[in-house]
């Protein structure tokens, strides 16, 4: 009886945490994700109220129970990965110096101004390309399809208005994905130049991977998650993704 109220305590929990988040675009996945726990803890319940008369339901709650165990410890350990590779976003002076600096793409606001998450990382490449007045950055991202522009055309408007020089500003608009970002980037990038990436700090462990792959090193600069909101929600979207690089064996 005990362990039946766990799993439906669970369900509960996670569903009350994330239905509310299903409704705020930037933490929808985050919000389907943890109803998907939510159905994976009913289940669980369901097979516990079933044990007794029927062997499917003993095995299949054995195996749930593993499901679980094996989720909880590979989000714990992504989870610490992805907060320990990132340092004090506040001090641009202790970014890796690079030549360039690749500048992650992320959501445009139907406005045609980039949504928060992008904004921070124009912050962050525009206080870092101040202390490092030789670099230059690349403005990565194309046009989604529920997006009025592209995310490097949007990135360049944001930082040259916020006083970034339009010369040391590099365009690349034709990726949608974290790999493209920087394998178009690459392409642009003379032969030889140090390189390091700005994205946000739940996202950073990933790029530098990334990055790595390509033969660019993996120097990374973290700027602020800017909702804190959105905590569960991209950390629920980073597992998912470092999980099927690490299943694709591109991790």
């Amino acid at each position: 009886m005990k362990e039946k109220r766990v799993w439906i305590g669970l369900a509960v929990l996670f569903a009350v945490i994330g239905v509310p988040q299903l409704f705020w675009k930037p933490s929808r996945f985050g919000g389907i994700f943890l109803l998907a726990l939510a159905i994976g803890c009913m289940g669980e319940w369901l097979m516990l109220c079933g044990r007794e008369k029927h062997k499917a339901c003993r095995i299949l709650s054995r195996v749930g129970r593993v499901l679980f165990a094996l989720f909880v410890l590979s989000f714990a350990a992504v989870q610490v990965f992805v907060i320990g590779i990132a340092f004090d976003e506040d001090d641009p002076s202790a970014a890796p110096q690079a030549d360039y600096y690749l500048v992650l793409g992320a959501l445009v606001n139907p406005n045609g101004q980039p949504s928060a998450a992008l904004a921070a990382r124009c912050d962050t490449a525009i206080a870092v390309l101040n202390v490092n007045p030789g670099s230059q950055a690349i403005l990565c991202g194309g046009q989604g399809g529920d997006e009025p522009r592209t995310e490097a055309a949007a990135m360049q408007d944001y930082m040259i208005a916020h006083g970034a020089d339009a010369e040391r500003l590099i365009l690349e608009n034709k990726s949608s994905t974290t790999i493209q970002n920087i394998a178009n980037a690459k392409k642009l990038l003379p032969e030889g130049a140090a390189v390091a990436v700005i994205t946000n700090d739940y996202h950073l462990a990933r790029a530098r991977r990334l990055l790595a792959h390509a033969g660019l090193g993996d120097a990374g600069v973290p700027a602020k998650t800017p909702y804190p909101g959105q905590w569960m929600a991209v950390r629920c979207r980073e597992y998912c993704s470092i999980m099927g690089l690490i299943f694709t064996g591109r991790w």
